[in-house]
């Protein structure tokens, strides 16, 4: 029964506990779910900053590749795999196969920054001797 005052029921106004725990539930399960967005949104932005960077890197190599050929000949291109100098983490695998043409190579270019996604960016190309 509501307490009386001079005369008067006075209503008591307010929430009660269920009602704010229930409150409470909501906002804890929004706020759950929006920082679960927000760290799957931070991995892939991580993800297309470093693919963007292997990409740089990969024509970078890329251009290393036809310089050396143009200057040395395509006999002087060859398979190799390495770490990218100034930048920790990031790897490459250069594969050159021949293409049965004299003087041409076909180069498999892959730049990656993880073990477990070694075709991260693959890059292929044709590199030929200058002469031709």
């Amino acid at each position: 029964m509501a307490p009386r005052l001079m005369g008067q029921v006075v209503h008591q106004k307010g929430f009660t506990l269920l009602e704010v725990l229930i409150a409470l539930a909501i906002l804890a399960i929004a706020f759950v779910t929006l920082l679960g967005w927000h760290a799957r949104n931070l991995a892939t932005l991580i993800y297309d900053q470093n693919l963007a960077r292997a990409v740089l890197l990969a024509r970078e190599r890329a251009s290393l590749v036809h310089y050396q050929a143009l200057q040395q000949g395509v006999d002087s291109v060859r398979s190799e795999t390495g770490p990218i100098d100034g930048y920790p983490g990031f790897f490459y695998d250069q594969e050159v196969l021949p293409t049965g043409l004299d003087g041409m190579r076909q180069v498999v270019l892959r730049v990656f920054w993880d073990q477990r996604n070694l075709n991260a960016c693959e890059v292929t190309f044709f590199v030929r001797d200058a002469a031709q």
